[in-house]
């Protein structure tokens, strides 16, 4: 998704509208609508401002632009090296390879994750508030 979809996305999620979001960072409500419409690129430090107001990362706003299998692909092999990220012997998975740089910390994200979709399952927390965990990442 793109920044101006996930602005919108959360800015709807959190019930607000577009002027509200708009007096909140100071901006115009014509401005927020160009954002969210891709009219206009948001600045790094508006993007937090954005981000803050609406109660999300901003990672959860970046476009990361992953939209096709064949992009999810080429950001997994890229991963590989420092993170150890690899499928899994029969393909039905990925793997942490423990000796690359990075893997410790990302085997405990992917624990948390683990823990919390598992909390969702459950019915321990609902979709919302797993949702506004994942936006906190």
């Amino acid at each position: 998704m793109s920044v101006g979809e996930n602005i919108r996305r959360y800015r709807k999620s959190r019930g607000m509208t577009q002027a509200q979001l708009a007096e909140a960072v100071g901006l115009t409500e014509g401005a927020v609508r160009h954002y969210e419409s891709g009219i206009r690129t948001v600045k790094p430090e508006l993007l937090e401002s954005i981000a803050d107001t609406l109660g999300v990362s901003v990672n959860a706003l970046k476009d990361y632009g992953v939209e096709t299998a064949g992009d999810l692909m080429s950001l997994l092999v890229r991963l590989e090296d420092s993170f150890g990220i690899a499928p899994a012997s029969d393909g039905s998975g990925l793997t942490l390879n423990p000796n690359a740089p990075h893997a410790p910390k990302a085997a405990m994200a992917i624990e948390l994750w683990a823990e919390k979709r598992a909390q969702l399952e459950d019915g321990e927390i609902g979709a919302r508030e797993y949702e506004d965990w994942k936006a906190s990442l």
